[in-house]
């Protein structure tokens, strides 16, 4: 009845293995799978080993049997050994480490079956029939010992490895790691248990433990291969590649959990590095919002860290051949470069460079914008041309570059004298005009004539030397039928009007002004005075 049940119990896990290493080789695509195959052939060497000895009353296959047994063992040992370093990207050296292993283990084996050699490992077999179990029987040498403990070194090594993982892991990967100590714990207690109860002779029916263990393990590795899908989930998080690639590269679970990363994520974002293998993306402080909503695509983001950084960034969703989201693959990488050569590109179509206003075609763009709404909602805008009295005379005594400190230093009182919403450009030369909205004519005449006072006041230091600076202002008020180029030469007449009365004054433009076709002292020179 034993042997029956024990025949019973073997073949149903010689069954979970052909079907679990079957599900594994045509159902995965992952290279980490290359490892588990040869754990699962070689239990199935193991297994079919033992069922042989059992099964059989001829001492030759029944010692075929433990042939068989004997080279499964030994090497399911190995191989799970090698499955659970690549698995958890432990790198094992092929020629210093795995190949002396894999020599090791052959000679072994080789002491173990040959007749030279066998009697230093089992002496006198002998297959004894029974009702209860067919066993072969031997008695232990004096390297039976030594090289039964081999198998439980591996064991051990590997439960070690799988025990620091518990450290790294959180949520549903941690118990794939417990998973992977259970399929190791059960055969290395087994085995302990055999040599044990052999020490003690409590063993009387010589029953292999170890063997058996096998139909629990292969259970605990169906419900980590089939229910937790790890390989098909830990593929992409154990792609050693990323680790060479010049962006970004965060993999995510389909919770956004961590799972992997590369240094050069965590150099954009230090925080990643932080993280546990399980643990929510979203508690990394640095995150960026604009990536948590994102399933799939690519947005920009930027970052402050003592200077702005851009950054480009897609979302990948992966699935398994059932179509389920499984991981997302966010990879991200920095445009700071392409962002500010764009900048500028744009200041130069837009911005004066000189004194950093809006040159006369941009300011055109955002005034007609401006306009067409003070229109619509019955507001008054004015235009305001000002130009710098004496200009050409700055140039000719001083030079260019004191020409541009004057510049730059009317600019700036211009802007800090304005309100923030009114629009203010560089015409070209010595010329500045600005857009006022939402006052009436006093009002506006007001600004102007605090520009014009504030002007005054200021002197340009070029070289030691202090440069009196003043200003002439034209005012127009914006009529319905006025676009902005009849509006610019209204205010061009009227500072006209005001040079002519003697400069450093705001004139207000009224039907009698009329601009003249000769410029006053040059008066359409690029600087004129």
């Amino acid at each position: 009845m034993i042997k029956i049940i024990l025949i019973i119990i073997l073949y149903i896990a010689l069954a979970m293995s052909l079907f679990i290493g079957s599900y594994v080789l045509f159902q995965t695509r992952n290279t980490k799978k290359n490892y588990f195959l040869l754990v699962q052939v070689t239990i199935i060497f193991y297994l079919y080993g033992y069922l042989v000895t059992l099964t059989n009353d001829n001492i030759i296959v029944a010692y075929t049997g433990l042939w068989l047994l004997q080279l499964g063992g030994y090497f399911v040992c190995v191989f799970v050994f090698f499955f659970a370093a690549d698995f958890y990207n432990i790198k094992l050296h092929r020629i210093f480490v795995k190949a002396p292993i894999m020599i090791f283990t052959v000679l072994i084996l080789q002491i173990m079956w040959s007749p030279a050699f066998r009697n230093l490992v089992y002496r006198n077999p002998v297959l004894i029939l029974n009702a209860n179990n067919d066993n072969l029987i031997f008695n232990p040498g004096p390297l039976y010992a030594v090289i039964h403990i081999y198998p439980v070194i591996f064991l051990a090594i590997t439960m070690s490895i799988l025990v620091c993982q518990l450290k790294k892991w959180r949520h549903g990967y941690r118990k794939q790691v417990i998973n992977f100590i259970v399929c190791v714990s059960i055969p290395l207690i087994s085995e302990i248990a055999y040599v044990i109860s052999l020490s003690m002779g409590i063993n009387h029916l010589n029953i292999y433990y170890t063997p058996l263990s096998m139909a629990l393990m292969s259970y605990c590795i169906y419900r980590g291969v089939i229910l937790h899908n790890i390989f098909e989930t830990i593929d992409i998080a154990t792609i050693s590649t990323i680790e060479y690639i010049r962006e970004g590269l965060v993999l995510l679970d389909n919770e956004n959990n961590y799972m992997s990363s590369n240094p050069f994520a965590s150099k954009i974002l230090p925080g990643i590095s932080a993280l546990k293998k399980g643990e929510s993306v979203f508690s990394v402080e640095e995150w960026p919002k604009e990536l948590k909503e994102l399933e799939s695509g690519a947005v920009e983001f930027c970052i402050t860290n003592g200077s702005l950084r851009y950054f480009n960034a897609s979302v990948s969703p992966v699935f398994n051949q059932n179509r389920r989201l499984m991981a997302k693959i966010v990879l991200f990488w920095e445009i700071t470069d392409t962002v500010n050569l764009m900048k500028r590109l744009e200041n130069a179509a837009y911005i004066d460079a000189l004194t950093g206003l809006y040159n006369r075609k941009h300011f055109s763009e955002l005034a007609n914008v401006n306009i067409e709404r003070a229109l619509r909602l019955n507001k008054p805008i004015f235009t305001a041309m000002l130009d710098i009295d004496f200009f050409k005379q700055v140039n000719d005594t001083y030079g260019h570059a004191a020409g541009d400190l004057v510049l730059k230093t009317a600019a700036g009182i211009i802007h800090k004298t304005i309100r923030s919403y009114d629009l203010l450009g560089r015409c070209g030369g010595d010329e500045f005009v600005i857009l006022i909205s939402d006052l009436d004519i006093s009002e506006a005449h007001g600004l102007m004539e605090r520009i014009r006072e504030n002007m005054d006041h200021t002197v340009a230091c070029y070289k030691g030397k202090e440069i009196k600076v003043t200003c002439s202002i034209g005012l127009v008020k914006f009529l319905e039928a006025d676009t902005m180029e009849t509006a610019m030469i209204k205010a061009d007449a009227a500072l006209y009007a005001a040079k002519r009365a003697g400069r450093n004054q705001v004139k207000v433009y009224d039907a009698d002004i009329v601009r003249p076709t000769m410029p006053v002292e040059k008066y359409d020179s690029p600087r004129r005075n």
